[in-house]
């Protein structure tokens, strides 16, 4: 299998992946098995529909259950109990192998143990800020990061019905910085075609506001969704994690009803559009209103977002700022930072100075995708014109 361009951003709740122009997600969780285990783990073959949540991975003669299939475990989630440097993260390896021995497995049929060698042309995975920042160089933490998916590595999938090795080799590996990565998708659509609405950016100072699970992170752009032009246009906090102070609403409040922080990401996630967060017992059909308990966490933590968010960086007296919110827990928190912008600065400026994209939570992913087609296309001239 040959792959011209593959994407992929390891968020701290979903991994999201965009290989040759197909997405597809799964839960950022892994839970190693023992042997044992893995071989009696399926009675009977999976349907190709189901592959995605049943994932059951070899790597390096250790077992593991990736995504869906791991959520159920305790260990699963270890990466969120502590800040999660991906640079460094066993956690980015495994869901990164098992998301293209799914990919692999959904789109070719094979003998059942049969060994494939998959060619990555151009890959591009990110960093976020903080972990950028706390390297000598930006280049030095990105280049490391970039540097972990060029070694050519092996993976053997168990799923039942879907068995077979893949040898995975990546001819160039880049790595992006989370937030300011996705002023391209801000500016083109993925056909690279400059959007329409993008010229609100063109005379203001641009801030994107990078909400994630387990850190905020904040660019300053230039004019015109231009890049950031040095370190100081660059800020990260960690001291309020979204999934840490999910965890410490469940233990203090919630444990009889979420078994893990999961369970409760999940059900907020689920109710966030009628923001009436009603939970039913499965077993009693008992109904208890968490409306208010959930409410006041949540608005908690947008409040001191948007403090964060607004107060990062300095501007001058007369410039024009926007703020744009995006990241993986932004669709939990968007009404919440939208009512506490509109108390703190009115109805208006809220509207014209704060903007949350529709796809807020794969905007990341999107521009590194409209990076890579630019680059390759600028390549491809590039060789043209030297030939003719």
């Amino acid at each position: 299998m040959d792959i011209t361009r593959w994407n992929s951003d390891f968020g701290n709740s979903m991994c999201q992946q965009l290989v040759d122009g197909n997405y597809f997600e799964l839960p950022a969780a892994v839970c190693e098995v023992t042997e044992a285990e893995a071989r009696s783990m399926f009675s009977e073959p999976i349907d190709k529909e189901k592959l995605l949540n049943n994932l059951l991975v070899r790597v390096d003669d250790r077992f593991y259950q990736v995504g869906a299939k791991a959520q159920g475990h305790a260990l699963a989630h270890a990466h969120i109990d502590k800040l999660h440097d991906k640079s460094q993260s066993n956690t980015v390896l495994i869901t990164w192998l098992s998301s293209i021995a799914y990919y692999h497995a959904y789109n070719v049929l094979s003998d059942k143990h049969a060994n494939h060698e998959v060619n990555v042309g151009y890959f591009t995975t990110l960093l976020p800020v903080w972990v950028v920042k706390k390297a000598d160089k930006f280049s030095t933490a990105l280049n490391r990061m970039a540097e972990r998916f060029i070694v050519p590595k092996e993976v053997e999938l168990l799923t039942a019905g879907f068995e077979r090795t893949l040898k995975l080799v990546t001819a160039e590996s880049v790595c992006k910085i989370e937030g300011e990565i996705s002023r391209f998708a801000l500016k083109y659509d993925l056909d690279v075609k400059k959007r329409d609405e993008a010229v609100q950016f063109d005379h203001c100072y641009t801030v994107i506001n990078d909400l994630g699970g387990q850190s905020q992170d904040l660019s300053r752009l230039s004019y015109g969704l231009g890049k950031a032009q040095s370190s100081d246009d660059f800020a990260s906090s960690t001291d309020q994690c979204y999934l840490a102070v999910l965890e410490q609403l469940r233990v203090s409040k919630l444990m009889t009803h979420f078994g893990d922080v999961r369970e409760l990401e999940a059900f907020i996630l689920k109710n966030t559009t009628t923001r009436k967060y009603l939970f039913t017992d499965p077993v009693t059909k008992q109904q208890d209103d968490l409306t208010n308990t959930i409410e006041h966490t949540l608005r908690n933590f947008a409040k001191i977002a948007i403090e964060k968010a607004t107060n990062a960086f300095h501007f001058r007296y007369g410039d024009e700022v926007k703020f744009v919110h995006s990241g993986g827990v932004n669709e939990a928190l968007k009404f919440y930072m939208m009512e506490y912008l509109i108390e703190k600065f009115g109805p208006e400026l809220a509207a014209t100075a704060h903007v949350f994209p529709a796809d807020a939570r794969k905007l990341n992913l999107f521009g590194a995708e409209i990076a890579a087609k630019s680059e390759l296309e600028r390549r491809r001239v590039a060789e043209k014109e030297g030939i003719e």
